[in-house]
């Protein structure tokens, strides 16, 4: 039901060196994709070698999050989000470091592995510390992090025609870090980790049932978002008749979606329940995903993508509190196990969808979303969060 009033995160320092943080790793995930065909013309490498840089970006990302928590119950939250920003600079000056082929595939592992530990730390610092806020806040920083989204390829674009390089479009990103750790220096003692949770933590224990069922809804909903960004520009040149244009214009349609989405998301996420908002991305990503499949004129699979992008934007801020809200009072765990389950996604429903696509080819191949999709509708339905759950202790559990 309605809240009488509206749950708005309080957006002092803290919160923003919270939000500047994870924008700041998005800045790097959303270049990523737009440094790689430039690497390969440096280091002359085909598009499988030069592949194995998102291997092991997405390696580096679930290792992390197997560690992440353990690694904030021994330094201190605060400590450890500084350290993974200063650990994210210094992969990132590797990765744009002369050497070649093997100095960026270390630089995309270190990146991936602190960005993570930036993403676990934060996510979970604002969704504790902005309490009932916590998933319109969670929501207002990725929305700021899909800013970053649009910004980064263009920088990245711009500064490869001009005589700064490309590089210098990543480094930008460096303000951030610094911007981030000044803000945290105003009001350190915030960032702490609330005894009681530490305490549950560090006995690791026991998830409630329904974290689980909240975890896996969420892997289900990130496969679909990693398939449409990723396997898009395909479509639009199977369907479409795109050709070199055709995977700037659908990364521009669904970043643009996704960026509208969240924008509206965290007013959404204020007003109603999570599960309710979730509901509607989905649908939302349902309708886009009709409006791409069906018809065959590239401006309306466009606007299918845009639509899509605003269904998809909510999956990863909202599902991540669904779990957070279904963990029993144990945030950093929850956060960590949910950047496993977006690295799996990212592997395996693009995967998927490409196996697929190679047999029937990229259009009939995208029933994968659907399905996707609609299995993450009904494991919603039948298993809702629609509060948090009250903290156990290792000798009890339950839904």
């Amino acid at each position: 039901m309605n809240k009488l009033a509206p749950a708005r995160p309080k957006r002092d320092s803290s919160t923003w060196a919270g939000y500047f943080s994870i924008a700041t790793y998005a800045w790097f995930i959303y270049g990523f994709s737009a440094t790689q065909a430039l690497l390969r013309d440096e280091q002359g490498t085909s598009r499988t070698v030069s592949s194995v840089h998102a291997l092991v970006f997405s390696l580096g990302g679930i290792i992390a999050g197997f560690l992440g928590a353990r690694f904030i119950l021994t330094m201190g939250r605060g400590k450890f989000l500084a350290i993974a920003l200063i650990g994210t600079t210094l992969g990132i000056l590797v990765y744009t470091a002369p050497g070649g082929f093997p100095v960026t595939i270390i630089g995309a592992g270190l990146t991936s592995f602190f960005g993570t530990a930036v993403v676990i730390s934060a996510s979970a610092f604002l969704f504790d510390y902005q309490k009932e806020a916590g998933p319109a806040a969670l929501t207002e920083a990725n929305a700021l992090a899909a800013v970053a989204g649009v910004l980064a390829p263009l920088a990245i674009g711009l500064g490869s025609v001009l005589i700064v390089g490309w590089r210098a479009g990543v480094w930008i990103l460096f303000g951030g870090v610094i911007l981030s750790l000044l803000l945290m220096r105003r009001n350190p003692l915030v960032f702490r980790v609330p005894p009681d949770e530490a305490m549950r933590e560090k006995e690791h224990t026991p998830f409630p049932r329904l974290f689980w069922w909240a975890l896996f809804t969420l892997f289900l909903l990130l496969t679909t978002e990693f398939t449409l960004t990723i396997w898009s520009a395909d479509l639009l040149r199977e369907r479409g008749g795109f050709e070199a244009g055709a995977a700037a214009a659908s990364v521009a349609a669904v970043t643009g979606g996704i960026l509208v989405g969240r924008l509206i998301g965290s007013r959404f996420a204020e007003y109603f329940p999570v599960d309710r908002i979730l509901i509607l991305a989905i649908s939302t990503a349902m309708l886009g995903w009709v409006i791409v499949f069906i018809p065959t004129q590239g401006l309306f699979i466009l606007i299918g993508l845009f639509i899509s992008g605003i269904g998809v934007s909510l999956f990863w801020p909202l599902g991540v509190s669904r779990v957070v809200l279904a963990s029993g009072g144990q945030s950093d765990r929850a956060t960590a196990f949910s950047t496993i389950a977006g690295g799996t996604a990212g592997g395996v429903g693009p995967f998927a969808l490409g196996a697929l696509a190679d047999a029937v080819g990229v259009h009939s191949a995208f029933i994968f979303l659907p399905i996707a999709l609609s299995l993450g509708f009904l494991l919603m339905i039948t298993n809702p969060v629609t509060k948090a759950i009250a903290p156990i202790t290792p000798t009890t559990s339950g839904k």
